[in-house]
């Protein structure tokens, strides 16, 4: 890319357009004051030939003509009929030819007239003043051209370095910017003149850039989490199953063989459930936009909860379900996985009894899942801690992933998952538009 000076080709494309015109107007000076001292000499010349006729119907000899015609300051050539040219001596103080020559200087404009005697009259007007004027004029303008050139030339240069002062807000800022400076933006005055609309456009790209500089920050930070979560969380069952498969190359008795077989089975089994768990967190996580479709939302948690119920018989599930709560547009499959998680959650920690609340809020436009168990319930001082990840209060089991996956997965809807009086509530906003 040519990288011309943007100043430099301002100051001179207008300096040349400024003489272009200038010289233009001096030429139609120059001719326009030709024209009209021409028109003024030939008006001249007439006068001259009207009073030399008027003279020669009066006088009859040529010289005395001539002498007549120089009296009055008139340069005339007077031929008679015999063929004597005879000079009125009559030269302006100008011209360069003496007096008394036959032959008019060439610089004149002439004319000849017959005489009543037989002879002619060259009348003639000079042309020296006209010239020298042309001389003069053509002298001044070119001078003041030259000082309106170099005038302009100033004038230009100063007026393109306002005019290119918005374009050095933007490099500095562009300098800023590359120096590491975030939030760098020009937020134009006038974003309809030019100047703005290259403004708005370097805003909307720095947005851009620094948009997907902070997309591509957090999916570092979402693959170097994971990396650390599944090595830590995969070290104990994997060490497990190497220990069990170590001893099973020694050990001859069948029946701990067999306990040790469990052992990977039960194991391999963790671990697969670990891994799973964090995958469906990170693709959560990873800014993934819900595939939204009318789901009965109702009748998901009666599925959910009849599948509880069916793992766990000896607690008593209750589902209640509050007027009509519709089909708000959410990712069935992923909110499934969130109140699958709750429910399982509750089970593991309730005495006797679980209590699913289902409802429509239209004035919030929401749909609100409350799951509510009658264990211990959680400290206050430990309502957020629930959801962070391989949290784990009571070590009853859980991999400590399902509450923060039930709450990236609300999040992910525009949602929310806290824990309040004793119950989980999930919140799912009706209109995909809406955020809670």
């Amino acid at each position: 890319m040519r990288t011309p000076s943007l100043r430099r080709r301002v100051t001179v494309s207008g300096v040349v357009v400024f003489i272009v015109l200038v010289l233009l107007l001096d030429g139609f000076v120059y001719l326009t004051l030709r024209a009209r001292l021409e028109v003024t000499l030939d008006e001249v010349l007439a006068t001259r030939v009207e009073l030399v006729a008027g003279l020669a119907e009066l006088v009859d000899d040529g010289a005395e003509l001539a002498e007549r015609l120089g009296a009055r300051g008139i340069p005339a050539v007077v031929t008679t009929a015999d063929g004597q040219r005879i000079s009125s001596g009559a030269l302006p103080r100008f011209d360069i030819n003496p007096p008394g020559s036959p032959d008019l200087p060439p610089d004149r404009k002439t004319t000849t007239l017959a005489l009543d005697s037989g002879g002619s009259g060259e009348v003639s007007v000079s042309r020296a003043g006209v010239d020298e004027t042309l001389r003069r004029v053509a002298l001044v303008t070119l001078l003041g051209t030259a000082v309106a050139a170099i005038a302009a030339l100033l004038l230009f240069r100063r007026s393109a370095e306002v005019a290119m002062g918005p374009l050095d807000e933007v490099v500095a800022a562009a300098d800023r910017t590359a120096a590491g400076r975030t939030g760098e933006r020009l937020d134009p005055d006038r974003p309809d003149t030019e100047l703005g609309r290259f403004a708005v456009a370097y805003d909307a790209m720095l947005d851009s850039l620094e948009d997907a500089l902070e997309r591509t920050q957090r999916t570092e930070e979402r693959t170097r989490r994971f990396v650390d979560d599944a090595a830590h969380q995969l070290r104990t069952p994997l060490a497990t199953v190497r220990a069990s498969v170590e001893a099973l190359l020694r050990e001859q008795d069948p029946e701990v063989r067999d306990l040790l077989y469990a052992s990977l089975v039960r194991e391999a089994a963790r671990a697969d459930r670990l891994l799973s768990a964090l995958l469906l967190l990170a693709r959560i996580e990873g800014d993934r936009t819900p595939d939204r479709t009318p789901t009965d939302i109702a009748a998901l948690c009666r599925d959910e909860v009849a599948r509880t119920g069916s793992r766990s018989p000896s607690i008593d599930l209750d589902l209640d379900i509050e007027g009509d709560p519709g089909r708000p547009a959410i990712d069935g499959e992923t909110v499934r996985e969130a109140v699958s998680n709750l429910l399982d959650n509750a089970r593991r920690h309730a005495a006797t009894r679980v209590e699913v609340t289902v409802r429509a809020d239209r004035d919030a436009g929401v749909t609100v899942v409350t799951i509510r168990d009658d264990g211990d319930g959680v400290p206050e001082d430990r309502t957020e801690r629930i959801f962070q990840r391989f949290a784990s209060l009571d070590g009853r089991g859980g991999s400590g992933l399902g509450l923060p996956i039930a709450r990236a997965i609300a999040e992910n809807h525009g949602g929310s998952l806290t824990y309040e009086g004793g119950a989980f509530i999930l919140t799912l906003p009706t209109d995909p538009t809406v955020q809670t």
